[in-house]
């Protein structure tokens, strides 16, 4: 009987040593999809990339208005040319096709390169940032939301991190603009 009841007390014993210890970790939680968003650095770039994506959405369209175009008029003259001259025009019309489609593709491709490199550049800085908080805090682990089912909101950091990425990296890049533009 006392064999069996220090067999139960010891391992009661050592869950709760491991609770009080379970108690002092700190863990904290970062909205890294909002974080980036919100971060000066990132609205600036996303402004960019959809100038960018606007002034390649206005070429693509005006090309496929050609195509369009181009298809029109070969209808309208399809029943007066020659068999020849029809399968000239095909040629034509799907040669402006791949080369449109491609065009639109090159494009596309651009775009989401600028906007990794942009996203590594932020993503590096968040986590030199988020490692900042973290020790400021006292946090033994940080994780992004999206990893977690369930998490109280006194553990989110995001509006820290945001707050100390823009005052630590909001300065460099102003200085980096001023520079620039003095050069011009």
């Amino acid at each position: 009987m006392r064999r069996l009841l220090v067999s139960l007390v010891l391992p009661a014993a050592l869950l709760v040593g491991h609770a009080a210890r379970a108690e002092s970790i700190k863990i904290g939680y970062v909205d890294v999809q909002r974080a980036v968003q919100e971060v000066e650095e990132g609205k600036a770039a996303k402004s960019k990339l959809q100038g960018e994506v606007d002034a390649a959405r206005a070429q693509v369209d005006a090309k496929q208005s050609a195509l369009q175009k181009m298809d029109a008029d070969y209808q309208k003259q399809v029943s007066v040319l020659s068999e020849d001259a029809k399968h000239k025009k095909q040629e034509e019309l799907k040669k402006a096709y791949l080369e449109t489609q491609q065009s639109a593709q090159e494009l596309q491709e651009s775009i989401s390169k600028k906007e990794k490199a942009a996203m590594d550049s932020i993503s590096q800085r968040m986590l030199q940032v988020i490692a900042e908080v973290s020790e400021r805090e006292g946090l033994a682990f940080v994780l992004d939301k999206q990893a977690l089912l369930y998490a109280p909101n006194s553990a989110d950091v995001t509006n820290e991190v945001v707050r100390r990425y823009n005052d630590k990296f909001a300065a460099a890049g102003s200085d980096a603009k001023t520079v620039k533009s003095s050069k011009k």
